[in-house]
This record gives C-alpha cells, sequence and structure tokens, in this order.
C-alpha cells in the first residue's frame, strides 16, 4: 500500500467533489402537518408517465458520499468557525450556477485572488493535519503487515545456505516407508472403523 502525502490542492479539489455531491443528493421533504403526503393522482393525460420526453437526474455514488462526509469531518473539526463558513461557502459557490464568485468574495470583503489564497491556505492547514496523523498511526509495530506494494516484496533470503542447499536441484520428495502403500481413501473401511469405535463407545 502505498501512501502519498496530501496537499492543498488533493484537499481543495476533494472539497469541491463534496460540495457537488451535496447537490446531486436530492432534497428531502420534512413532515407535513396538514395535507396527504402521497403523490398526487393522474387526472389528465398530459400528467401521465411517457407523456412528455423522459427526463434524467445525475445521482451520486456511494464512493462519493463517503467521501463527501469525509469531508464534512475535515472542515467540522477546523477550530476556527470563520473558516469552516469561508470553505462551505466558496464550495457551494463554485458549484452552483448563476453566481460569480466575483459577488461571493466581495461580500467576504476580499477580491477573487485573496479569496482564492485564503481557501488554499485553510485547505493547506486540513492538509497539514491530515499527514500528521499519518505518520502517527504509521507510527506502531504492526503497520508494517499493511505495506502490500510490489515493489516492497523481499527478493532475497537472510541465508544463502537455506536458499541453495535445502534439497537438490535433482532430488525428489522422499517417502516414508512405514506409511500404508495404498493411499486411497475406501468408504467401507472408515466406516467400518467408525462402527468399531461406536461399539467400544457402548452404541448400538
Amino acid at each position: 500500500m502505498n501512501f502519498t502525502d496530501w496537499t492543498a490542492k488533493l484537499v481543495k479539489d476533494r472539497i469541491i467533489e463534496m460540495a457537488d455531491t451535496l447537490r446531486m443528493v436530492p432534497a428531502v421533504k420534512g413532515p407535513k402537518s396538514y395535507g396527504n403526503a402521497m403523490p398526487e393522482g393522474v387526472r389528465q393525460r398530459s400528467e401521465a408517465f411517457g407523456y412528455h420526453k423522459a427526463t434524467y437526474r445525475e445521482t451520486a455514488s456511494a464512493a462519493a458520499l463517503w467521501r463527501m462526509e469525509q469531508c464534512f469531518g475535515w472542515i467540522n473539526s477546523l477550530p476556527d468557525q470563520s473558516d469552516r463558513e469561508l470553505l462551505y461557502g466558496w464550495s457551494f459557490e463554485k458549484v452552483r450556477t448563476g453566481r460569480s464568485l466575483a459577488d461571493f468574495a466581495e461580500e467576504n470583503g476580499m477580491n477573487e485572488r485573496k479569496l482564492l489564497r485564503a481557501v488554499i491556505a485553510i485547505c493547506q492547514r486540513i492538509a497539514d493535519r491530515l499527514n500528521q496523523e499519518r505518520q502517527i498511526r504509521l507510527s506502531a509495530l504492526d503497520c508494517a503487515v499493511s505495506e502490500n506494494a510490489f515493489e516492497l516484496t523481499s527478493t532475497t533470503v537472510p541465508s544463502e545456505k537455506c536458499a541453495t542447499h535445502w534439497r537438490a536441484s535433482d532430488g525428489r520428495p522422499h517417502i516414508d516407508p512405514a506409511l500404508p502403500k495404498s493411499r486411497v481413501i475406501d468408504p467401507r473401511k472408515i466406516r467400518a472403523r467408525h462402527s468399531e469405535k461406536n461399539r467400544s463407545l457402548g452404541a448400538r
């Protein structure tokens, strides 16, 4: 398993993906105080399914939803509330349509360049924390067993004697002469052996 250091760009891309995934999640309606929760019935031909052209709604995958929740944890763990609000607001404005980032930057008292620098600085702090957590997690002695990359596979052995002299090049496996010559499973012999054992235990 190869571990890659987190960078500000990787964190920024994941946060943008988080906002885009949240945009694709369908809105959940709360409970209705009055009225019927069932959908409206079809009363006209124009309301029937297939009358109009079919539409398609893009949905988020399970992996994207998992990464979205992971980004929620990254942002919510920031100690400064202004940083959390800035990242959430910037990411949502980045994926939505109908409004420019210049308007969002002006609302926060900065221009687009200063806004981008502030976002990258926050993402770099998140990346530094993720790298520190990874270093602490990999400091345990049992973490070496998870390294299963092919370049980490050992190609040598510690002892040449064990590698070259444990069996001759033309050697064949030795058969113990004490073993029975017949090594075929005989069901009749097995049943007889079990029946004798049962009789010795007093079974009828």
